[in-house]
């Protein structure tokens, strides 16, 4: 049982992150918006004229990475996935469905327009929709095969994944409060910008394998429950 002193941390915690998604969710509906204007074109430089299927796979991912950022967070709620192990399962197949659509979106939208940085920044964007439709397939994978070490470790690398949208504006709000934007450009081709094309998932899932790696131990065995 979670004492009170945790759960007030869980919540405060959770709190936090929400009232920082805000201005994220924000910005993706507003984009969504434009998107669906008539001259989208003028107003940002993700769509084009024309160009139907890129800026429709532009429309979707943003839509599912949008609820995919939302909703991620409380599947690693110990309590809710415990007393609500049902809707634990419907919620991480909602989440598995929402990473494929994200990711393929992406990885469809970047061959045919690339990105505002260069194709350092596409390879970047590129490798990190393919890591996420492939944990979110791993996901799913281990989960039928009753793999619960492996459920457990492809579970939280989806997670880190799938706030790797949220975490990309966060470093550079931090950044632009501390340096007032030391090294970044308007075309993302500085120092700092090089850098964040991996910086927001690359060191996460680094770190997220060693700690997967020490704690692996106490899942390995083990099999997934039926509800």
């Amino acid at each position: 049982m979670q004492t009170l002193n945790s759960r007030v941390a869980i919540g405060l915690l959770l709190a936090a992150f929400y009232l920082t998604l805000l201005p994220f969710v924000m910005h993706g509906f507003d984009t969504i918006g434009v998107g669906f204007s008539q001259d989208a074109a003028r107003h940002s430089y993700l769509f084009a004229d024309g160009a139907n299927f890129g800026n429709a796979a532009m429309l979707v991912h943003i839509l599912a990475g949008t609820f995919l950022v939302a909703l991620v967070p409380l599947q690693l709620l110990k309590g809710l996935r415990l007393k609500y192990n049902r809707f634990h399962r419907m919620m991480g197949a909602c989440l598995v469905v929402l990473a494929w659509i994200t990711g393929l979106a992406g990885m469809s939208y970047i061959p045919l327009r690339g990105t505002i940085g260069g194709p350092l920044m596409s390879a970047a964007f590129f490798l990190y929709g393919l890591c996420l439709f492939t944990a979110a397939l791993m996901v799913a994978r281990r989960a039928l095969e009753g793999d619960r070490a492996g459920h457990w470790a492809w579970g939280l690398r989806l997670f880190w994944l799938a706030l790797g949208s949220w975490l990309y504006r966060v470093h550079y709000t931090l950044w632009y409060l501390l340096t007032g934007g030391v090294g970044s450009e308007p075309d993302f081709s500085g120092p700092f910008d090089l850098v964040q094309n991996f910086a927001f998932f690359v060191p996460y899932l680094l770190a997220l394998q060693i700690w997967i790696a020490h704690r692996r131990p106490r899942h390995q065995g083990a099999l997934v429950t039926n509800p």
